[in-house]
């Protein structure tokens, strides 16, 4: 903990991470963790999940400021197990694309990603040793490609959500940021409460450079060739994989999907806060208004026939080597980059981890996304801490 306070007081004055820091509770909560499999881990819980005896923000002034009553799911879960909550951290207005005010700790001058900024920027400067965040579209894997750590978004379902401040039902995922695969491979087995995978032999890979949707920028796919010839070089079965051409349908419906649940979850706000929403959710919910009855229906169909498309698909290799973003950070905090690459695996609840794998001219994090079928977990990490250390990656900020 030492360690990490040290972090915390060289970095968060220009990375601004963590809300309602507070070192005295934060040691209270440490002497309180009790034992187990991860016995005094600290937690940065992004500003939409509950924590007991603190406020939940979401980014806004105009939610009560009363404390939360009791542990999100996920936080209570992480308790049993012997972490405890270091801060909550920075996410975007309600976990969308209007921006916070974390910098990406590689360069303060390009964004983090979002939504789950605070806690990946957190994790890479060592403030933290998990961060929780959560994804309805990218916002794990984009801001773990940008600030160069493992991002890992389970399979739709497998843990709570309760105690989340929702955004779409249909796909809201919690996910984590670590430093590492064994971290993240640790947490994730106690808790799904699965026994670790043993290591995979030969891997099965396939490069999917192709989402059906705009091609990544030139940096990333050279990123992405360059693991696949490294890969192979170390004996794995690598080959370029074409993905179904109805995946080009998913980029639309997930947009109507989300925009419509939000705008139901977010109406009673609406119509009390609107003029004080930021520009880009609340042009999403206006536009969620107008999505009817007969298109969710439709979206809900699209969806089940593309998971199991794509779950016969993912038989066939041990997992799915991809762009986690269109390449690196971009430059200044108003924008956070774009949702789409990794937006598929969201919408058919497939589980993803991001690596780093390599750094931009600029020396900004380049992260390539592995992706499996779903309720294939921890076969997933498995194979993520393999490829890990097969592509040895190995650099920090600062």
């Amino acid at each position: 903990m030492e360690e990490e306070l040290a972090a915390i007081r060289f970095w968060e004055g220009t990375v601004r991470a963590l809300v309602d820091w507070d070192l005295d509770g934060a040691r209270q909560r440490h002497e309180r963790s009790s034992g187990g499999p991860l016995s005094g881990w600290s937690l940065g819980v992004k500003d939409i999940i509950d924590v007991q005896g603190m406020p939940t923000r979401c980014n806004v002034d105009y939610l009560p400021e009363t404390p939360a009553r009791e542990h999100a799911g996920v936080v209570g879960q992480l308790l049993s197990l012997g972490a405890f909550v270091l801060s909550k951290t920075v996410t975007t207005t309600f976990a969308f694309l209007d921006p916070g005010v974390t910098r990406n700790p590689w360069n303060p001058a390009h964004t983090p990603g979002g939504s789950s900024s605070g806690s990946a920027a957190a994790v890479a400067c060592g403030m933290v040793r998990l961060g929780l965040g959560s994804q309805t579209a990218a916002s794990v894997n984009r801001p773990a490609s940008y600030c160069g750590v493992t991002g890992f978004k389970p399979t739709y379902g497998r843990l709570p959500v309760g105690g989340v401040f929702p955004f779409s039902p249909s796909v809201d995922t919690v996910g984590f940021f670590t430093r590492g695969v064994a971290d993240m491979q640790q947490a994730a087995v106690a808790l799904l409460g699965e026994p670790a995978a043993g290591e995979p032999g030969r891997l099965r890979i396939g490069l999917a450079p192709d989402l059906h949707t705009k091609p990544a920028e030139g940096i990333m796919l050279r990123a992405l060739s360059q693991a696949g010839d490294r890969l192979a070089a170390a004996g794995c079965e690598v080959r370029t994989m074409s993905l179904p051409e109805e995946c080009a349908a998913a980029y639309r419906n997930h947009w109507d999907l989300i925009a419509s649940e939000g705008a139901r979850g977010h109406a009673e706000l609406m119509a009390r806060h609107g003029d004080r929403y930021p520009p880009k959710l609340r042009a999403l919910l206006l536009e969620g208004r107008q999505v009817t009855s007969e298109d969710l229906d439709r979206i809900q169909q699209h969806r089940r026939g593309l998971t199991v498309s794509l779950s016969g698909l993912l038989e066939e290799v041990d997992l799915v080597l991809s762009p986690s973003a269109e390449g690196a950070a971009h430059r200044g905090l108003a924008i956070t980059g774009d949702p789409r690459f990794s937006l598929l695996w969201t919408y058919t609840g497939c589980p993803t981890v991001t690596l780093p794998a390599a750094l931009s001219p600029e020396g900004l994090p380049l992260g390539l996304q592995l992706s499996a079928r779903p309720m294939a977990d921890t076969a997933l990490l498995a194979a993520a801490r393999k490829v890990e250390a097969l592509l040895g990656f190995d650099a920090r900020p600062g």
